[in-house]
């Protein structure tokens, strides 16, 4: 890669981690019709696996994928996280930290049209299916942090918890109607009672 550009995320991460011909691989798949969703998990996983090499980690065929889907899907149990987590710990990798180098869409859109001079029109609005990412990926980063937090209380003996587990739930409520839903179900509905009122 050529000198990074001044404040841009991706050519700083790709830099740390030599992750090379980033631009020419996201301009070619935004031509063939790839979604930023798409090209945000394409780096994201490139980024995990020049890790996992880094550490020393030799992986198969679709293992670093199978691993970055760990480490960020809304699927994902709790206890599946962790234990991808503890892994890349056990083997000198901080998944915190990697997450931390992680980019968004939103990032890989700014890349493509301030660092690139692409225009990303075509992806303006906001889905649903944005919003569900967008939600979740922060409700697994707060998982995460407090579990974290909770182990470290544990290694300070200041807890004593024998195999904590995090859940963290958004809860919906409508101020008129009283209607409360989780997130994901407001979203299915898409609707509170106020509408058939």
């Amino acid at each position: 890669m050529s000198e990074s550009r001044e404040g841009c995320k991706i050519d700083s991460v790709a830099e740390e981690w030599g992750v090379t011909a980033v631009d020419e691989q996201l301009q070619e798949r935004w031509s063939d019709g790839e979604s930023l969703r798409s090209l945000e998990e394409l780096f994201n996983e490139r980024v995990l696996r020049a890790a996992l090499t880094a550490a020393g980690i030799e992986t198969i065929d679709g293992e670093s994928s199978n691993l970055y889907r760990l480490l960020t899907d809304d699927d994902v149990t709790a206890g599946k996280r962790i234990d991808a987590e503890s892994r890349l710990r056990r083997n000198g990798v901080d998944p915190d930290a990697i997450r931390d180098d992680f980019v968004s869409y939103q990032t890989v859109r700014t890349h493509l049209n301030e660092c690139l001079g692409v225009q990303t029109a075509r992806e303006s609005t906001f889905t649903e299916a944005d919003a569900r990412s967008t939600v979740y990926k922060l409700v697994s980063r707060t998982e995460s942090v407090a579990l974290r937090t909770i182990e470290r209380l544990c290694g300070q003996e200041q807890l004593s918890i024998t195999a904590p587990s995090v859940t963290v739930s958004v809860r919906v409520a409508c101020s008129e109607c009283n209607d409360e839903y989780t997130f994901s179900t407001l979203l299915d509905a898409g609707t509170c009672s106020c509408a058939e009122e």
